[in-house]
This record gives structure tokens, sequence and C-alpha cells, in this order.
């Protein structure tokens, strides 16, 4: 699905857009279960507490939107990008979100582990109107820890971010996508998003990965870790029940892959 230049692109730069991920009927019924899900979300005080919305269960709550975790043109992607599999990590969020999201990082800088995400906007997303917005290529480790150090600091004793005017930043990108495409990025790379003009919120939905971390025994320890770090009282498995029961034969082989690395609480205990 992604040439040579493509691939080369993502390990250079951090991130690409998959464009018409998903189909109108796909995204018709991932709208549907999110108008649904929302209204109920809990309230999300991280920023300024002005209506924000976060729920990590989505997955749970429509199959539609259980069916993105191995949705087959990201994990065909995926594939294209690191030659092997990647897995689900438990890492998800659906938000509705109504305030800046501040330059930042996921994990320290220089962070070495890899992580991927996805996400979905339910909207059309520029500048102007909540879109991603990347620091190309500052995922490399070298790259993140001198940015850091050079600009940045943390906010409440463990927030990396950035002292640089948010919409001046040397270098950054906006991401401008259409409902139905899917950004893949890696999430050490540093971010923002900013209010959408008019008030209107960002509907958003997040999921994470990691690359299959094969025989290494480091790599093995380190996602069996991040795994039991998404995992919380709320959402204590990775995987429902009902999802296992009507599971695709893609989920059956992520499953088994999880459990065969010796990932605790991929699915209920009974």
């Amino acid at each position: 699905m992604l040439s040579a230049l493509d691939v080369g692109q993502f390990h250079a730069f951090g991130f690409t857009v998959i464009r018409n991920c998903l189909s109108a009927d796909e995204f018709e019924l991932i709208e549907k279960a999110y108008r649904r899900i929302v209204p109920s979300a809990p309230l999300y005080d991280y920023f300024t507490k002005i209506g924000t919305r976060m729920t990590s269960r989505f997955v749970f709550e429509d199959e539609c939107l259980g069916n993105l975790i191995e949705h087959p043109k990201v994990m065909e992607v995926m594939r294209d990008i690191w030659g092997t599999e990647c897995l689900y990590n438990g890492g998800q969020d659906m938000w509705e979100n109504r305030d800046e999201t501040p330059w930042h990082c996921d994990g320290p800088p220089g962070r070495k582990a890899l992580t991927l995400k996805i996400a979905l906007y339910l909207d059309e997303m520029d500048k102007n109107s909540g879109s991603l917005n990347v620091i190309p290529g500052s995922h490399h480790p070298e790259f993140s820890a001198t940015l850091f150090q050079s600009c940045g600091y943390w906010e409440k004793g463990s927030r990396p971010r950035l002292h640089l005017d948010p919409v001046n930043i040397p270098g950054a990108i906006s991401l401008h996508t259409q409902p139905g495409d899917v950004v893949l990025w890696n999430n050490h790379i540093w971010h923002s998003a900013f209010k959408r003009e008019g008030g209107r919120p960002r509907r958003t939905v997040f999921i994470s990965y990691t690359p299959d971390p094969g025989n290494d025994l480091l790599n093995i320890l380190d996602f069996r870790n991040l795994v039991k770090y998404h995992l919380s009282e709320d959402r204590p498995y990775m995987y429902s029940n009902e999802m296992i029961k009507n599971a695709s034969p893609a989920r059956k082989k992520m499953i088994a892959r999880l459990e065969e690395l010796g990932i605790e609480n991929v699915r209920l205990k009974t």
C-alpha cells in the first residue's frame, strides 16, 4: 500500500496520512456511535475545564469502534513501515475536545521505546480547525532531547512542554485531513492541536500500537509494562468477552500473539 518513498518519509518525519482509509459506510457507523457515546463520557479537566469530554472505554461500546483496532488498511500500512505486525497495546481515547492541547511529546523527551498512534478526526481539520500539528522529525531521540533541553520545561513536574510561541515554531506543520482519513504517527513526535474556530469541538478517536518485539526479552518487558500502564481499574482488560465472541481472524491472531508474549489481562478473567 505504501511506496518505498512513503516508508522512508515516515521514518524520517514521523507521520503519514492514510487517505480514505475508511469507507463511507464505515465512517457513518463510527460517527453514529460517537454521537451516542460522547455525551455521557466523563468531563476531562486536564486543560482549563471548559467542557472537554474523554473516554477510554469506547471500543467496548460499539462493534464498529472495536473493529478500528485491527482495521485491515491500518494493519497493512504498519506492516509496510515496519516489515512486521504491529500490536495493539491498550492505549485508546475518544475525545470531544474544546480546549487547546499544548505542544508536547508522549513520554520523556529522547525516549527510545517505540509506540505508534492512529488518529481519526470526524470532521475536516486544517490549521484553523483543530488539525494535528507536528514538528517533522522530532520523534528522533536526539532531536527530541535537544529541543526540550533548549526550549522546554516540565509542566506540573512531569509533563514536557515548550516555551516557544505555539503558532510560530520553525518547521512545524498542520496535517489537513478529511473525514475517513487516518493519521498514523510515532507519538514521541512533538505535537499539538489548537481550538477550532467558532468554538466547535475536536471530535477525535485515538488507538495506540507497538511493533511486535519478536524474541527481544527487553522489548517484550517494555511492551508488557506499556500495556499495564494503559489498563486501569475502569478498563482492566484489553478485549471484552463480546469482542472476543465476535472476533475476526485478524483479532484472533492479535489476541493469540498478545497472550504468547505473556501480556496479562488481554481478556476478562472468568
